[in-house]
């Protein structure tokens, strides 16, 4: 019984070193074989060699196996399968540094299988990005990043420590997929090395944030700002970001700012502007004018200098112009209110004289910059919807001007262009 246990033992292991052999054998005749051209058969080979726990264990079954599906890839580079081959060969390739990272033959050819599979990825997914196919350039282009990792995780020397490049474009991909979180995600990694390639890539973070997280927001605005300091989307956003917010004393700081780095900044101007104007009349809910403020008047004459400063450097801009008009014209209305609240006794009598005179003077300071908005408006063929609405409050303030001052004929002239109006509309 002991001798046919040991005989048995012998027939075992004479087999399975037959069977190691033969894998051996499979290794060099797939070498042989991927030298004649004769690829399919070189495949089958050495995936058989890859599963022997002897010659799997080798780096040169691997490496073999990386050229055979490298030449794979290349032969069928216009396929779907090629790619797929490519994913095969890299795999292997990776398979074999791990066993032997100093393997002879990659140092040899000084890593360029691996080195040349970055360019194919990349042709790959630059064709795939310019036929729209944004998710397969995506998985390319995060192929891409794969080997410059790997390539850079060996420290000869080769690949890049962060691959801006495939970063920004995995993001792009992604964007276009609609993908946003994802996109930000790599868009994120770039503005974290303060990256001045593209503006865009912080305006997509900034959209990302704003209303999820403040901190990370206001972060990459200030980044933003720094790094591209003429791009005036920035500190708009910021400005818009501080509106909405309702936190007016940060509004009107940050605008100071603008207007101090930029004295002939129109737009900076007119947004100060009109943030005085909000802040001297605040408006509830509703729409209706709220408690005034104590410090009123100086939020109103800050508003008036900034308008003014606005128009002189662009006369011809309607909205300075509209807006100071109507800020006059709504003043004379609150007076008009507390006119209609009097009495007749011989106090509320005389406190009509003195309103009435203030109401006159406001509506005459009203009354040029209201007619100027007009005017440019007025002259154009079309008009946008805010471009309608100032035309037509205007018309409606002057009548109520030229109907104080019982000038009759331009009131019935304006009365016609607003019946009109509505032609205007682009």
């Amino acid at each position: 019984m002991q001798l046919k246990t040991i005989l048995i033992s012998l027939l075992v292991t004479s087999a399975a070193f037959s069977f190691s052999q033969a894998q051996t054998k499979n290794v060099n005749h797939a070498k042989d074989y991927l030298k004649d051209g004769k690829i399919d058969q070189a495949k089958d080979l050495i995936n058989e060699a890859t599963l022997d726990s002897k010659t799997g264990g080798k780096a040169e079954t691997w490496y073999i196996k990386g050229q055979v599906y490298d030449a794979l890839a290349k032969k069928d580079s216009a396929q779907p399968a090629g790619l797929l081959y490519l994913d095969t060969a890299y795999a292997a390739y990776s398979k074999c540094l791990q066993i032997d990272p100093k393997y002879p033959e990659m140092l040899l050819t000084s890593y360029r299988p691996i080195s040349n599979m970055y360019v194919t990825y990349w042709q790959a997914a630059a064709n795939a990005f310019n036929d729209k196919d944004y998710k397969g350039a995506f998985e390319d282009f995060k192929n891409v990043k794969k080997v410059n990792d790997f390539l850079f995780g060996l420290g000869l020397g080769m690949g890049s420590k962060l691959d801006t490049m495939a970063i920004l474009n995995i993001g792009n991909s992604a964007f276009n997929m609609g993908e946003k979180d994802t996109a930000a995600y790599y868009y994120q990694q770039l503005a974290d090395i303060k990256y001045t390639g593209q503006s865009f890539i912080y305006k997509v973070l900034l959209s990302q944030y704003r209303d999820k997280d403040d901190q990370k927001y206001l972060a990459v605005l200030d980044e933003a700002k720094a790094l591209f300091p003429n791009d005036k989307d920035f500190p708009d956003e910021e400005i818009s970001y501080y509106n909405e917010k309702h936190d007016m004393n940060k509004l009107v700081q940050k605008l100071q700012e603008e207007v101090k780095k930029d004295p002939n900044d129109y737009n900076a101007l007119l947004n100060l502007a009109i943030t005085y104007d909000n802040m001297a009349n605040p408006k509830n809910d509703s729409g209706q004018l709220a408690e005034v403020p104590a410090n009123h008047d100086e939020l109103f004459n800050n508003a008036v200098d900034t308008y003014k400063k606005a128009i002189s450097l662009k006369p011809d801009g309607y909205a300075a112009n509209f807006n100071l008009g109507l800020m006059y014209y709504n003043a004379a209305a609150q007076i008009g209110k507390q006119l209609g609240q009097l009495g007749s006794s011989a106090a509320d009598q005389a406190k009509q004289t003195v309103l009435s005179k203030q109401q006159d003077t406001i509506l005459n300071q009203a009354t040029p910059y209201l007619e100027k908005a007009f005017q440019i408006l007025d002259a154009k063929s079309s008009l946008d919807p805010n471009e309608m609405v100032a035309y037509k409050n205007a018309i409606a303030g002057l009548e109520g001007v030229y109907a104080r001052q019982n000038n009759m004929d331009k009131y019935n002239e304006l009365k016609k262009k607003l019946a009109g109006a509505d032609s205007k509309a682009k």
